[in-house]
């Protein structure tokens, strides 16, 4: 009779305790990753749990119409949440909670998916790409990063015949009668452009960059001084065409770390100060270059 009666005291005392363990809140909101502005009806979830914006029991939908969402009654514990709309890249972060703090404030960015690969300057407006013009003058290096030609030459046809001769319209003979003149051959010249100037900013790196395929690992960002050289001390960078003598390459030893922080999927964002001068900033992953970037900070 006793020990029916302790297992009994002891599924009530374990009853008890399941149902007195405290709960609390997980709730923000979802906004675009370049304007900071919230999204209207966003799709929030908690993997591997029954906690999402799509349920039928969702009460907090007014809520979600300004990008914000809530879950009560939420055991303390580590949970996965994601976010998510209709033409946007999906973004996830981890939550922990617990008996003593068992609440969650959490502020998910996501962007559209018709965002391209590269670098972007985030504005009211969205985003506004930052064009590497400099990438065409860049170079394959081994050791040294990268190294960007001077100038370099491009194959261009020349336009000395008229339109009527491209086009081979007839003219008239002697005798009046038509011949047909062939069109002469397009002239091929050379012109040399010069390495675009660096993007002068003032000195405080704040940028976003899109990755053009999924990572495992994270992507690391450095900025290195950016001086003109010699090629011959850079023996390890293919690229350069005959007779040039100079480039712009990186002072490796003199390297500062950027900031990168996960923003959504394939989407970083990058910050730091920038020393003063010119410099060449570095996006690498598994220590390979991902792509580079040519600035001057005043």
């Amino acid at each position: 009779m006793k020990k029916k009666l302790s297992i009994c005291a002891a599924a009530i005392i374990a009853l008890a305790m399941t149902g007195c363990e405290k709960t609390g809140t997980i709730e923000g909101e979802v906004c675009d990753a370049f304007t900071g502005k919230p999204l209207e009806m966003p799709t929030v979830g908690m993997d591997s749990t029954i906690y999402t914006t799509l349920s039928k029991k969702y009460e907090f939908n007014q809520e979600l119409r300004k990008g914000k969402f809530k879950f009560v009654k939420v055991p303390p514990g580590t949970y996965r949440v994601y976010a998510g709309r209709s033409k946007y890249v999906k973004t996830r972060t981890t939550v922990t909670t617990t008996e003593q703090n068992p609440n969650a404030t959490l502020r998910l960015y996501i962007y559209n998916s018709q965002v391209e690969p590269g670098l972007y300057q985030g504005t009211p407006e969205g985003p506004l790409k930052i064009s590497n013009q400099w990438v065409v003058y860049s170079t394959n290096c081994d050791e040294s990063i990268v190294g960007y030609r001077l100038s370099m030459p491009q194959q261009v046809e020349s336009a000395t015949a008229s339109i009527a001769e491209k086009i081979g319209v007839p003219k008239k003979g002697k005798k009046g009668k038509k011949k047909h003149k062939p069109a002469p051959a397009a002239q091929v010249v050379t012109k040399v452009t010069n390495l675009p100037d660096p993007r002068v900013i003032e000195g405080k790196l704040e940028v976003f960059y899109r990755n053009a395929s999924s990572v495992t690992t994270a992507l690391t960002a450095k900025t290195y001084p950016a001086v003109v050289a010699s090629i011959a001390s850079h023996k390890d960078c293919k690229g350069f065409g005959a007779g040039e003598t100079n480039g712009v390459f990186p002072v490796k030893d003199k390297g500062t770390d950027l900031k990168v922080e996960y923003v959504a999927e394939n989407l970083f964002k990058i910050t730091g100060d920038l020393p003063k001068g010119k410099q060449i900033i570095q996006l690498s992953q598994d220590g390979k270059t991902v792509q580079t970037y040519y600035f001057e900070a005043k």
